[in-house]
């Protein structure tokens, strides 16, 4: 076997790279490639993605300037799982949920331990409203809220809040949380990566594709006519901003 494998991320958020990380060691355990590389021309929302989730897997072989290997998309694919959905696509099967995963394991920090929770995203969870935010922060009034907007701490000003520094900073914060409440977006990827069962947050619209097993989900609000506007709406917004920006 000499096959080389290259692969391209289109979307650039700490989820996206996420949902790739265990690609490289499955396909050289399964045989299906003796070397493999992220593509240069994989998107980076946040160049500390890349320090976290690529820098020390030991199964990545570098970055390649050549193109990514052709894939093919199967369309009568039964996956549920977004991670099997992308897998599937480079020849790796699973019954089960395949996982997601940082090198190298980190060390829980028990300066660190608390409770914590994180409502900020900045892709499509759903018709998820910034009063659903505040409702729900309101909800854990012993949770610390991490990295809160401007008008989040005008309107919670007692409450505990902590921000972070860096990615990998957060990701040690997430580690070592007793309780770890966010969206259904990059943190809950990275929750799971840590092997950190959370609750999750999200609204109507968001596909469960992206919902991760160990997760407890919890949908705001219902499917009435307001929440599918409200849907429609972020997606759209959500979509314009892919259009827009360079890393997406």
């Amino acid at each position: 076997m000499n096959k080389k494998v290259i692969f391209k991320l289109e979307y650039g958020g700490l989820g996206d790279h996420l949902f790739y990380s265990a690609l490289p060691r499955m396909l050289k355990e399964q045989g299906l490639a003796e070397k493999v590389y992220l593509s240069d021309q994989s998107n980076f929302r946040n160049p500390q993605i890349f320090d976290l989730i690529w820098k020390n897997n030991p199964y990545l072989d570098g970055i390649s300037d050549q193109p990514p290997t052709p894939l093919q998309d199967n369309p009568a694919s039964k996956q549920t799982k977004i991670v099997n959905l992308i897998f599937e696509k480079f020849g790796i099967t699973s019954e089960q949920e395949i996982p997601v995963e940082v090198y190298p394991k980190l060390e829980v920090n028990p300066a660190l331990e608390d409770n914590y929770i994180d409502l900020n995203y900045v892709s499509f969870v759903g018709a998820f409203s910034w009063l659903d935010k505040i409702g729900v922060y309101r909800q854990y009034p012993n949770h610390v809220i991490v990295n809160p907007d401007r008008l989040t701490r005008w309107l919670l000003p007692k409450r505990k809040m902590i921000f972070t520094k860096s990615l990998l900073e957060y990701a040690h914060l997430i580690n070592a949380a007793t309780s770890f409440i966010t969206l259904a977006s990059g943190g809950a990827t990275l929750a799971a990566a840590l092997n950190k069962p959370s609750t999750i947050y999200y609204g109507y619209g968001q596909n469960t594709v992206f919902h991760h097993e160990m997760h407890r989900y919890v949908q705001v609000g219902g499917n009435h006519i307001f929440r599918r506007r409200l849907a429609r709406f972020y997606e759209k917004r959500n979509s314009r901003r892919l259009k827009r920006s360079r890393n997406k």
